[in-house]
């Protein structure tokens, strides 16, 4: 991946879908940005974590989470992503393509955060 293949490519602050490969042509690495796909995929040369890739624009943040899940799914064998992908801002959708058990998990990943009051009596 070069930086002066992707900026010439890939047109600024638009949303989109990416994957990562390896040399071999095997996927690495699925991914997305709300708001600007060539500087997501910028960040990526630096870390050198794919020789190519492919991507996809999109015309909402919703329909690039549905297409990333979609990815995601159907490559996660190979990825080294181990995480789902997480719901963009204000978006209330779920991945279609999630097991009820993985949906549920999901949830509990949004939740806000309760903390446990210590007592400091109890000792």
């Amino acid at each position: 991946m070069s930086p002066w293949l992707i900026r010439a490519l890939i047109p600024a602050s638009v949303v989109g879908t990416y994957v990562l490969y390896t040399s071999t042509g095997v996927p690495r690495y699925v991914g997305r940005s709300d708001t600007d796909v060539r500087r997501r995929l910028l960040r990526h040369c630096t870390d050198r974590a794919g020789s190519y890739f492919s991507y996809d624009v999109h015309h909402t943040p919703g329909n690039a989470f549905e297409m990333e899940c979609a990815l995601f799914h159907a490559l996660s064998p190979h990825l080294v992503n181990r995480i789902h992908p997480d719901r963009p801002n204000f978006h209330t959708t779920s991945c279609t393509f999630c097991l009820p058990a993985q949906l549920s998990a999901q949830k509990f990943r949004h939740l806000p955060q309760t903390s446990t009051p210590r007592n400091e009596d109890a000792q």
